[in-house]
């Protein structure tokens, strides 16, 4: 499709994330945007922003481009209109919380030739980046495990508002740290480049206090076909942010914590650092994955996290053998 910075983008669901894609749309250029929420709060201290009262057919056909933001629980039933209706998807990430109508927004999108993404900001972490091209070049030889490790006290997420009240305390919505941290898995699966799974096992539980009704706590292990063995471990209880991952391979271990942004070799020898990014900001990932959607718009090629290779991941996730 022809792409310009005039194209019409409708924000659908304008919360913390809806809210930062529409910001950064702007700082990109993009001004021809519109926004649909049904809460009249979320427009506070947001002046100028134009709305639409409803999402039919006729209004979602005059927009190029949709940016699925709302509860996790809703996202393929927006997904599904703006796909029927033409639009090029975003959709933030999980790509929903269970399977249904997963399949039937796949094959809309297919049938009209569509490129769509599924946020995957984390990709777009420069350390992470660097891990995955050092992997690539098969730098630390075969590669025998994957870990990563997420955990962060809820109530700390959104410190101005009631952790119980969220999304994220209803399994309904699609609460629960297991899709809240579905970042980690799909690291894992990208860092071994989508390698079928042989094996896998999920553990999990509410082991706290926390007045919700969804898992705080998740030890999830995967074999795959290459026998890497990999392994994700989040929790919705850590006092201090905690995001971690280390590769283990044949000729070194590679290790990196987001709290220092420094990617780490080890070996026999002791331990060099091989990374580092300076002045990091978190928004930065952001930018990067709506440029990185947008210009794949501009050349007309698919995504490299599209919704098929998003419900690879997300089965696991909501199967939880």
């Amino acid at each position: 499709m022809k792409i310009n910075k005039k194209i019409s983008i409708i924000v659908i669901g304008f919360g913390s994330v809806g809210k930062r894609h529409y910001n950064n749309l702007l700082k990109l250029g993009y001004n021809n945007i519109v926004v649909f929420d049904s809460a009249d709060y979320a427009f506070a201290d947001f002046d100028g922003v134009k709305r639409v009262e409803r999402l039919d057919n006729k209004i979602l056909r005059s927009f190029n481009v949709a940016f699925i933001c709302c509860p996790n629980n809703l996202h393929i039933k927006y997904a599904i209109k703006c796909a029927r209706a033409g639009c090029q998807i975003f959709i933030e990430k999980p790509l929903s919380h269970n399977l249904k109508d997963v399949g039937k927004l796949i094959s809309i999108l297919n049938k009209n030739k569509a490129i769509d993404m599924v946020a995957c900001n984390m990709r777009f972490h420069p350390c992470l980046a660097f891990i995955k091209n050092y992997l690539n070049k098969g730098a630390i030889g075969k590669i025998y495990s994957i870990q990563h490790e997420f955990g962060y006290y809820l109530p700390d997420w959104r410190p101005h508002n009631d952790y119980a009240m969220g999304y994220a305390a209803k399994r309904k919505t699609g609460g629960g740290i297991i899709l809240d941290d579905i970042h980690e898995f799909d690291l894992l699966f990208w860092f071994n480049n989508f390698e079928k799974v042989s094996n896998n096992k999920f553990i999990f539980g509410k082991v706290s206090g926390l007045k919700i009704n969804t898992e705080d706590f998740c030890l999830a292990s995967f074999k795959f076909k290459n026998k890497v063995l990999g392994l994700v471990r989040c929790d919705y209880l850590q006092r201090k942010y905690n995001r971690t991952c280390k590769v283990i391979g044949e000729r070194g271990n590679l290790r990196w914590d987001f709290n220092e942004n420094v990617v780490w070799r080890e070996t026999k020898d002791g331990t060099k650092k091989i990374f580092r990014i300076k002045d990091f900001k978190i928004n930065d990932m952001y930018i990067g994955e709506v440029k990185y959607f947008l210009n794949c718009l501009k050349e007309n090629k698919q995504t490299f996290n599209n919704t098929e290779t998003a419900l690879g991941i997300l089965k696991y996730c909501v199967e939880r053998k």
